[in-house]
């Protein structure tokens, strides 16, 4: 069943809509003036605690209405057989799921029949045996009579709950009535007998409205009970001797069962007697392999400790040898790097010394290149000067003079004689000539 048909199908039977909607057409043919008879009008909408007791009155008959519908509906079909007849012998308590699957799942999972037939068939499907079953259909037979006890909670607070707002429209109308006294209208009490008269009616209605739910209460309880009854007999005629049980009347299974009791009692002495001779086997061998264990462990405890000293002793002596071995290997690195770093500083000392040399003679050849300028121009001046007087013969001889005090000058400075050309000197040659 879906959600929503579950739910249509419970707001369909809920007396709270159907007693809603009931008190709502009264009112509205009220309203309409269908209904215009005055004792209607004063007992039933003459205050708003009228309406109330109205509106309670309709939810508690719609509710005793729905009960009685299912009590009648339940009624017609309650002498149907829903499971096949007996057979003669009996049944096996294993065929219980068959008459399950037969009986099929009813819409109306509330009719007490089938659900008292499914729960007995399920309890006989479930052990596997029928013994039990009438002690079954006792209780369940107990629990449908609670369960209609129950039902009737919704009206029973109705009819509790009309008189109590009956006395509160007494109240009510008793305290509009005092309201409305004054001393100086005391000529004028129709205010006073208003109230008063809403306070009497609003109780009557209530106690008349109460005492119809209570005999439609009481008759429809009655025919429910007569349902239980009659389903109590449908369901002792369907289930009662179906089923093959330890309690038979031919006396056959009860001697299986007897037998099979025995069989049970000398199993259960032979399974203790051989406990126990394994209890006394158990504790004679956990003494022999105690003493065992200890003798062994001893010896074991001896061999490990000697073992464990000669492998300790050859770890020991094997790490002490790969200790100097590394450190050996050590010492020779080191010394080969500081070899490395001697011949390197050595080396380092001389590229220096090398350097130094180099900057020396470049310093020399600075000092001879200034020279050699300073006598350029030196001789410059002078072929000049010599040119003015025609001194040319002189000069030559000066000029050769002059050429090998620079030749022998810079014979130092350079492995090679650095030429030296006179173009100054055939400048004046030509001049000369």
């Amino acid at each position: 069943m879906s959600y929503f048909k579950a739910f249509s199908r419970t707001l369909f039977r809920s007396p709270l809509l159907w007693g809603t909607a009931v008190a709502f057409c009264f009112f509205a043919l009220v309203q309409a003036r269908v209904i215009t008879n005055p004792t209607v009008l004063r007992y039933l909408v003459g205050h708003w605690v009228e309406y109330v007791e109205t509106w309670m009155f309709g939810i508690g008959l719609s509710a005793l209405f729905l009960k009685w519908r299912e009590v009648v509906r339940q009624k017609a079909v309650v002498n149907e057989e829903l499971l096949a007849p007996i057979p003669q012998g009996g049944q096996e308590p294993a065929d219980a799921g068959l008459l399950l699957e037969s009986l099929g799942e009813s819409e109306e999972t509330d009719d007490y029949l089938p659900r008292r037939l499914r729960e007995s068939l399920d309890l006989v499907k479930r052990t596997g045996t029928a013994d039990g079953l009438e002690d079954h259909l006792k209780y369940l037979s107990d629990l449908d009579a609670s369960r209609a006890a129950q039902s009737y909670g919704l009206m029973r607070f109705v009819i509790w709950a009309i008189p109590i707002m009956g006395f509160l429209g007494t109240v009510i109308g008793i305290t509009e009535a005092i309201a409305g006294l004054s001393p100086t209208q005391l000529e004028n009490i129709t205010g006073v007998v208003a109230g008063l008269g809403v306070a009497f009616d609003t109780t009557a209605t209530a106690l008349a409205l109460a005492m119809v739910l209570m005999f439609l209460q009481y008759t429809i309880d009655r025919a429910e009970q007569a349902l239980l009854t009659a389903v109590d007999h449908s369901a002792w005629t369907a289930l009662a001797g179906r089923f093959q049980s330890v309690e038979g009347g031919d006396g056959t299974a009860l001697a299986i069962a007897r037998l099979s009791e025995a069989v049970t009692r000398s199993s259960a002495r032979l399974i203790d007697a051989q406990e126990q001779s394994w209890r006394s086997l158990e504790q004679a061998a956990s003494g022999n392999i105690e003493s065992a264990f200890a003798h062994s462990g001893s010896s074991l405890q001896a061999a490990l400790e000697g073992s464990l000293d000669a492998t300790l002793a050859r770890w020991t002596d094997s790490l002490t040898q790969a200790h100097d071995h590394l450190t050996s290997q050590r010492e020779d690195r080191w010394a080969r790097a500081a070899d490395a770093l001697t011949s390197a500083m050595q080396g380092f000392e001389r590229h220096q010394r090398t350097l130094a040399g180099q900057t020396e003679m470049l310093s020399k050849v600075v000092d001879a290149t200034r020279d050699v300028a300073t006598l350029e121009r030196t001789l410059e001046a002078n072929l000049s000067t010599l040119t003015a007087t025609a001194r040319f013969d002189e000069t030559l001889a000066t000029l050769a003079a002059a050429i090998q005090l620079l030749a022998a000058r810079t014979a130092d400075a350079a492995t090679e004689p650095r030429r030296v050309e006179l173009q100054g000197s055939s400048r004046l040659v030509g001049k000369a000539a």
